[in-house]
């Protein structure tokens, strides 16, 4: 791209629009374009080589609230994630000891647990017998707790801080 690379022109997108969901389409799946495009607001990130029909499903998932990332891109996120567990290795915190995932209701967690394994919000509202509007609510809460962004944070965030995928 002429001008900027998919990185920034992701940051700029999301820092003009944060509703909207960027989707990276790319040939490059290493962890030097995954994380810094990840970091940057996308919703998605897959090859150029996808599929026209996979493509527009994968559309559809991502404007629906899940996160699409190519295999590639799913591998080289969780290799960084592996690199640098959290502190303590056993991702349960001694008692009296406060974790970020302290400040989230039980019912965030589990919401978090949820969006980490890739679960739309109508999704997670019929797993956990609530409404898709209090699914809403609660990823509102646990982003603003957690101090992220979007979605895709909060599943690397869950992920990196024990609680799955």
């Amino acid at each position: 791209m002429p001008g900027m690379d998919g990185v920034e022109a992701t940051r700029r997108i999301k820092a003009a629009h944060p509703e909207v969901k960027v989707i990276v389409l790319t040939s490059f799946v290493d962890q030097d374009h995954v994380l810094p495009a990840v970091r940057a607001g996308a919703r998605g990130y897959l090859l150029k080589d996808i599929d026209p029909e996979e493509l527009a499903r994968a559309i559809r998932r991502v404007h629906q609230g899940q996160v699409e990332l190519h295999p590639e891109a799913a591998g080289q996120l969780m290799n960084l994630v592996a690199a640098d567990p959290p502190s303590g290795e056993g991702y349960s915190s001694p008692p009296g000891i406060t974790t970020p995932l302290s400040g989230l209701t039980k019912r965030e967690q589990e919401v978090l647990r949820l969006i980490a394994s890739g679960k739309s919000n109508k999704e997670i509202g019929e797993a956990l017998f609530i409404t898709e509007k209090t699914v809403k609510t609660h990823v509102s809460h646990l982003l603003d707790k957690l101090g992220l962004a979007d979605r895709t944070q909060a599943a690397i965030f869950a992920v990196k801080h024990g609680l799955g995928g």
